[in-house]
């Protein structure tokens, strides 16, 4: 409850982690980009330091007031430093009375530079939750709706219990997107000043409100029943407000992982007939017989199968299905040229599973379970048959839209994540955005030491499970990370037979992954886990002890004195496990194979050595690594001969063709994100010619 009784703020000196004010007046005008978008940030937390120790004196009435009195000059466009420093130094007091956090110097010139427009990149562990909050309030000071995207709806529904209180505290409203929520309840989150959500949540409720729109045209009344007797106004039954401000949590997620994949809404999927599913099954079966080269050709580049000549004509003589549900020749190549690609560029358990006799495809950047998306054109049905599952026929789209389209709409938008200076080409040619690196609050301290590589998978893992055993020992946790759910099986499998508890961490077991992530950090702890472990949830050295503390809170059956006592021996216990870990040298990371991405590996590495303290990562490689598939079907068979050869010979010699590897498949994906941006562009220019609807089919 708001209190007359002021809580002065206890004063923090200068970090000294943005550099001294020379160096930042020079870098303001002469510097890079993201140099100047830096400085001028910088420059301002001097101003907000005061501020909040003017407003620290001020009683939780009188800080409402001045938010009130903000709120004029944000709704007349006002964009001045004094404004920016007085707006964030209120969210700073507000935030240390609600939470008892202070905000570090580098922490309030990221969230000036987010307000400003741009892309920032900060650390694991630096605090990017409640870096957001500070543009995020100046920005729902307008009173047009800010909305707070999340990667998942565990994170959307965290990160507004923290903060709520803060905004609330303010005088602002806060609501929570959630899946399955009904159109009133969503409605009511979106009048809020700030809504919480998922990114592609926004992106669905902006299509269905579309089809509310279409629906609506098409039953309209005629013109002259405004001038009737009882004649109402129809309401609006869009949900959401526009598009005026988003701050995006993990950006690189939404914008880069995530931006080949269309937001799709159709009609539910429908069990195909047994006539309708022999075509599939026969493709399946006629792929085992092709030969690649002979009956079909493989364009690494364009990640495409295309049958020769040989190949069609054998396919035209395979007894193709005849009947109700036949198909043309030429369908009958693509189903085929499906099949193939289901059989030898799909892999289960890395980009699929299957659960309950239903085909489950896996996020690849997060190893996550998708159970709603399917792959489109046929390749869902190509790889149903293949596993020998129920076919589901694909239905008809109704509406459709990419992340690039969608937040390309907002009025204002910023965002920030651990990895994204890698992609800041890419992003200011799409988005119009510059990415700003913003330093640690302390010096990063980790250890990276160089890829240990090795001539076959048994070999890699050996050398693993010999380096875990060492760190056990030594007291430190270990994080395994792996590609896919097969992998983190295999590797648990072998640590099972060495003896090594550990806990595993995939698609399959994906309930606890925020309690388990928390507690990879206690002494000799060893996780397996897929991508999932990279974002969200910090590894904190000597465990967590959050929910143990929430239960003791929780217990009704302790006095408040009792409760105290408890949860002091909780953290005196807490205090030196950690300083237990610390002293052996924090989390040790090991990548069990290089991503296609230098991003994901780098979020990888980063969960240790979070906010200074003590760390380190290596990569373990082999010659038999899908990644090596990007140089070619020649070099890669050649590496594997050699690798399947073994013998004593330095096997690190062969580190540059995995680094060429991963630099040719960013290069490919950066190809196809540009190609799918021009397509729709194009498209949406065609549809806008005639005046269709380029969002909805």
């Amino acid at each position: 409850m708001p209190t007359d009784v002021p809580t002065p703020l206890p004063p923090r000196p200068p970090s000294g982690r943005l550099g001294n004010s020379f160096t930042l007046d020079l870098q303001a005008k002469i510097g890079l980009p993201r140099q100047r978008r830096l400085a001028r940030a910088a420059r301002l937390v001097p101003r907000i330091r005061r501020f909040e120790q003017q407003f620290g004196n001020f009683s939780d009435v009188d800080l409402r007031a001045k938010a009130d009195s903000l709120r004029g000059l944000a709704r007349a466009g006002d964009r001045s430093a004094t404004f920016i420093a007085e707006g964030f130094a209120l969210c700073s007091v507000a935030v240390w009375r609600v939470r008892g956090l202070r905000p570090f110097d580098v922490q309030l010139a990221a969230g000036v530079a987010m307000f400003e427009g741009a892309l920032v990149e900060m650390a694991t562990g630096e605090g990017k939750t409640l870096t957001a909050a500070f543009p995020a309030f100046l920005h729902a000071l307008a009173a047009k709706g800010v909305h707070v995207a999340t990667v998942n709806d565990y994170l959307a529904k965290r990160d507004a219990e923290i903060l709520g209180p803060v905004y609330e505290r303010l005088g602002l409203s806060v609501g929570v997107l959630q899946q399955k929520m009904e159109d009133a309840n969503r409605a009511e989150a979106y009048r809020c000043d700030v809504t919480y959500g998922t990114a592609s949540e926004y992106g669905f409720d902006f299509l269905r409100d579309r089809l509310k729109l279409v629906g609506s045209q098409n039953a309209q009344a005629p013109f002259w029943s405004a001038w009737q007797p009882n004649a109402t106004r129809k309401a609006d039954p869009r949900v959401q407000r526009g598009q005026w401000c988003a701050v995006i949590d993990e950006i690189d997620s939404i914008f880069v992982d995530e931006a080949r994949t269309p937001l799709v809404i159709s009609a539910p999927t429908r069990m195909a007939s047994k006539e309708e599913a022999v075509v599939y099954f026969w493709a399946d079966t006629l792929s085992g017989e092709l030969k690649v080269g002979e009956h079909y050709r493989y364009d690494g580049k364009k990640d495409k199968i295309e049958l020769t000549e040989e190949g069609k004509t054998k396919t035209r003589y395979s007894n193709p299905p005849s009947g109700p549900h036949s198909q043309a020749f030429d369908k009958l190549f693509e189903a085929v040229e499906r099949a193939l690609h289901a059989r030898f560029r799909f892999v289960r358990d890395h980009h699929y599973m299957v659960i309950k006799e239903k085909v489950v495809i896996v996020d690849e950047s997060t190893g996550r379970p998708m159970p709603d998306r399917h792959w489109r054109e046929g390749l869902h049905q190509a790889v149903e048959a293949r596993e020998g599952v129920p076919i589901h026929l694909a239905a008809e789209h109704a509406a459709q839209i990419t992340f690039q389209n969608y937040y390309r709409m907002y009025e204002h938008l910023g965002g920030m994540s651990g990895t994204l200076v890698q992609n800041t080409r890419e992003l200011r040619r799409v988005y119009g955005r510059w990415v700003v690196p913003v330093p640690t609050n302390r010096p990063i301290v980790r250890m990276q030491m160089p890829d240990a590589v090795f001539p076959n998978e048994s070999a890699k893992f050996d050398a693993i499970t010999n380096q875990v055993r060492q760190m056990q020992q030594a007291g430190r946790p270990v994080l395994i990370g792996t590609r896919s759910v097969e992998k983190s099986e295999a590797i648990s499998k072998r640590l099972n037979e060495s003896g090594i508890v550990h806990q595993v961490l995939n698609a399959r077991q994906n309930e606890q992954e925020a309690e388990i992530v928390a507690q990879a950090g206690r002494t000799g702890c060893v996780t397996v886990a897929t991508n999932m472990a990279g974002r969200g949830t910090d590894i904190i050295l000597g465990g967590s002890i959050g929910h143990a503390v929430e239960a003791v809170e929780a217990n009704v059956n302790l006095s408040s004195e009792q409760k105290q006592q408890q949860i002091a021996l909780m953290r005196d216990a807490w205090q030196l496990s950690h300083d237990a870990v610390v002293a052996a040298g924090g989390l040790h990371v090991i990548g069990t194979e290089r991503h296609d991405s230098l991003r994901i590996d780098r979020q990888l590495l980063g969960r240790a050595g979070r906010q200074g303290d003590p760390g380190s990562g290596q990569f373990f490689v082999s010659l038999d690594d899908k990644l090596l598939e990007a140089l070619g079907p020649k070099l890669q068979k050649k590496l594997g001969e050699i690798g399947r050869a073994g013998g004593a010979r330095d096997w690190n010699e062969f580190r540059k063709h995995f680094v060429s590897a991963q630099r040719r498949i960013e290069r490919k994906h950066y190809r196809q994100r540009l190609d799918m941006m021009y397509y729709h562009r194009q498209r949406r220019e065609q549809l806008g010619d005639i005046s269709a609807d380029p969002f909805v089919d």
